[in-house]
This record gives structure tokens, C-alpha cells and sequence, in this order.
């Protein structure tokens, strides 16, 4: 285990954008042929939990139209108020706080089911649970987008990132509505989102709101 966890240790330094691709598919190539490695990423434990929800995100932006050519990123990690540092060529540096909601239980529960037998299957048996599911998703997106909202990010650029594959394509529409009418003390807002696609697909449909 110590091993496998320990994959991770150079986790926070500057890389480029094909750095950034290769360390990628180093960790997923990793998943993928070791099982343990695999248990640990969709547990999130360790240093686990920042490539998936730190990295991986800046990895994303990375690959998009927003990132400046022969820039580089760094992650970093604490709680000092953002998430990863971009570097440019003239050595100015950008800083960007990933904001999410996750729900724990659920994720937890999903990463445990696919530990133990590999699959796992929505217990939404009813349009009613989908369109409870729908509302609880969207209330608890905008109460994270208000949250965000009422911190001082003047010179943090925020990049909100939504996973909707098991709900509806119509909730991005809502959660760029509530982005748009939402006043932020920042430089920027994007928005990521995963739609059950590649995750090459996610960077070229990642959108700069503000």
C-alpha cells in the first residue's frame, strides 16, 4: 500500500501541457494494471483525493483553448485558498481555486460498490427519485456556487467543475444560469463538466463564464 500511495509524491510540481498529459496516463496507466491503485483513486485516499479533484481539473484546463501556449501548472497543496498556480512565459503566475459538489456518501458508496464487484448500478427506479435526485443536485450546486461567492477571490481565477453523466444534460444550462446571475469577487469563472465523455471531450467543451 505504501507503494502505491507513494506514486504520487511528486504530485505538486510545474509541468507543461504534455507533462501534465503524461503524468496523467502514468496514474490512470498505473489503475488500470494494479488493482490496488485502483481501489485507492476511486476511494480518493491519500494524495488520491488531489488528483482527482485538483489535478485533474487543471489537467483538463490544460488541454482547453484557455491555456496559454508553453505555460505551466503546479498544485498545491494545504488550504491556502486555491488549488494549482499556472506560470507563463513571462513568468507571471495565476492562481485557481476547483470548486465542487461532491456528495460524499454517494461517492463513497459508488467507489466501494466498484471495488467490491466492479459494476454498479443506480438504485433510481422511478422518474420520481431522477427528478428528486435532479433537485437535491442543483440546490446543493448553487448553495456551493453562494458559498464561493462570498469569499475574496479577487486574484483567484475559480473553475467550477460538475459531474451531471448520471442526471440530465438540461442541469449544465441551470448551473451556467446561476453562475451568470451570481456576483463574484474574482478574476475569472469557468466551468468544467463531466458528461460521462472522454475527458479530452471535457476540455474542448469547458466554458469561460466570466
Amino acid at each position: 500500500m505504501k507503494e502505491q500511495l507513494s506514486l504520487l509524491d511528486d504530485l505538486s510540481q510545474y509541468r507543461n501541457a504534455e507533462e501534465m498529459s503524461t503524468y496523467y496516463k502514468f496514474i490512470i496507466d498505473h489503475a488500470k494494471k494494479d488493482s490496488a491503485v485502483l481501489r485507492l483513486l476511486r476511494l480518493k485516499k491519500g494524495r488520491f483525493k488531489e488528483f482527482c479533484e485538483e489535478f485533474t481539473p487543471a489537467y483538463i484546463f490544460s488541454m482547453s483553448t484557455f491555456f496559454p501556449k508553453n505555460a505551466q501548472i503546479k498544485v498545491v497543496l494545504g488550504n491556502q485558498g486555491y488549488d494549482f498556480l499556472m506560470k507563463k512565459t513571462d513568468g507571471a503566475v495565476e492562481k485557481f481555486e476547483v470548486s465542487s459538489y461532491i456528495d460524499g456518501q454517494e461517492d463513497t458508496k459508488i467507489s466501494q460498490k466498484l471495488n467490491e464487484v466492479g459494476r454498479w448500478q443506480s438504485r433510481l427506479s422511478s422518474l420520481e427519485s431522477l427528478e428528486e435526485k435532479r433537485n437535491i443536485f442543483l440546490e446543493k450546486t448553487k448553495q456551493n456556487i453562494i458559498k464561493k461567492s462570498q469569499k475574496n477571490y479577487d486574484d483567484v481565477t475559480l473553475i467550477f467543475s460538475t459531474t451531471i453523466f448520471t442526471l440530465e444534460h438540461f442541469l449544465q444550462e441551470k448551473i451556467i444560469e446561476y453562475i451568470k446571475e451570481t456576483t463574484f469577487h474574482a478574476k475569472g469563472v469557468y466551468l468544467i463538466t463531466d458528461e460521462g465523455h472522454s475527458i479530452e471531450h471535457s476540455a474542448a467543451h469547458m466554458l469561460q463564464i466570466k
